[in-house]
């Protein structure tokens, strides 16, 4: 039976999280369901969560699906594409003009069925202990007011009005926010690494300052950073601070008879996405 995700489904939703090997915690599960509590979908089987997935509206331009996991022993049951139908539809239903996700291999052929075209690659970089950075370059610790004014860069850089979502990031427990006169960078804490992202900046110096006060505290941990390939200042830029590709996701896009374009006016300003569940 498929139904509407509550606080008290998300120790459920961290096993099958668990199972998949993700990175999130379950503030991220609670963020999802505070910036949109009716799209965040469970299948419920036996009283327990068999799958999830969830829907994130950036106005009615752009929504994200994300967050489709099913239980290993619920998996070839039709579930993930149950959820994935369902999330589309409640999506159509709110007039999102454009829905888009980032597809694992395993989830590809699926949504190939249900009717997402390949966009782009995205990868995820990591950095593991020990790998030395660059030298730090200076990056101011962010408030409200410094985030508040990237508004217009983050906007051309990711194609839709996402200042929901950066204010939850930002207000994060335990987050990390860098920003300077060209950019901003946002991070959080994951349960197998620290998450570095989103970050847009006008240039690569700038994005680089951001990267390096980021890492600076943090040698001793684990980062992920996804990032767009066709940016190549963003891998270099990664490669640079001892990111190696780490895992690759395929970004779609759905077509179907309600589909409307959305895409960035300035990709080269997107140096991390937000993740796999954000976009």
């Amino acid at each position: 039976m498929i139904r509407a995700m509550t606080p008290q489904d998300i120790p459920g939703a961290m096993r099958l999280k668990e199972a998949a090997g993700w990175n999130q915690i379950p503030a991220d599960w609670s963020r999802l369901l505070a910036l949109e509590p009716a799209g965040c979908f469970t299948d419920e089987r036996e009283g327990a969560p068999a799958g999830t997935a969830t829907a994130v509206c950036y106005g009615t331009e752009l929504a994200w699906i994300g967050m489709v996991l099913v239980a290993p022993e619920y998996r070839r049951q039709g579930i993930a594409r149950g959820l994935t139908q369902h999330a589309v539809a409640w999506l159509r239903g709110r007039g999102i003009g454009c829905i888009k996700l980032d597809a694992s291999d395993m989830g590809l052929p699926l949504y190939r069925q249900l009717g997402f075209v390949d966009e782009q690659p995205i990868e995820r970089w990591a950095r593991f202990p020990g790998k030395a950075a660059a030298a730090p370059a200076a990056a101011a610790a962010a408030g409200g007011k410094q985030l508040d004014k990237h508004g217009e860069l983050d906007r051309l850089a990711f194609g839709a009005d996402r200042s929901a979502l950066l204010a939850s990031l930002a207000a994060a427990d335990g987050g990390c926010r860098c920003a300077n006169d060209g950019g901003y960078l946002l991070g959080r804490p994951g349960s197998g690494g620290w998450f570095l992202g989103p970050c847009a900046a006008s240039g690569e110096a700038a994005a680089g300052a951001l990267v390096s006060a980021f890492l600076e505290s943090r040698a001793s941990e684990t980062v992920f950073w996804d990032l767009l390939p066709a940016n190549a200042p963003a891998a270099r830029l990664a490669r640079r601070f001892g990111f190696r590709p780490h895992r690759r996701l395929t970004r779609m896009v759905l077509e179907d008879g309600e589909a409307r374009p959305c895409g960035a006016a300035r990709p080269d300003y997107a140096y991390a996405a937000a993740g796999f569940e954000f976009g």
